[in-house]
């Protein structure tokens, strides 16, 4: 059940900050993040943002997933397009910075 807590402003502010870079090796998976998100002052923190390599030449950040009861990946997190892109563009930022990814010949951050 669904429970209303305050009246929600009609724009909201929203900071992005990457606390954690953790280099893996498995497969295509080659580094996990940790992002916190500011919403409004109330931070929530991510963990478990992974970073895998896709073909040709590229990487994909994707959000945590987790097995559900049938053993299949199942999104952890849900979050809406305005928050999931420059989250996105700031691991992978994080990435560069740390020389885990390279800039892609006309990339340029949201």
């Amino acid at each position: 059940m669904a429970q209303e807590i305050a009246s929600a402003p009609a724009t909201a502010s929203v900071g992005l900050t990457v606390l954690a870079i953790e280099p893996v090796k498995n497969g295509k998976l080659f580094a996990l993040a940790t992002v916190e998100i500011d919403l409004d002052g109330v931070a929530i923190v991510v963990h478990g943002i992974q970073a895998v390599r896709s073909d040709p030449a590229g990487t994909r950040i994707e959000l945590p997933k987790l097995r559900d009861q049938s053993g299949t990946w199942r999104s952890a997190i849900t979050l809406p397009e305005e928050i999931k892109a420059p989250l996105a563009d700031a691991v992978l930022e994080a990435l560069i910075e740390r020389g885990l990814a390279k800039r892609r010949f006309g990339w340029v951050p949201r």
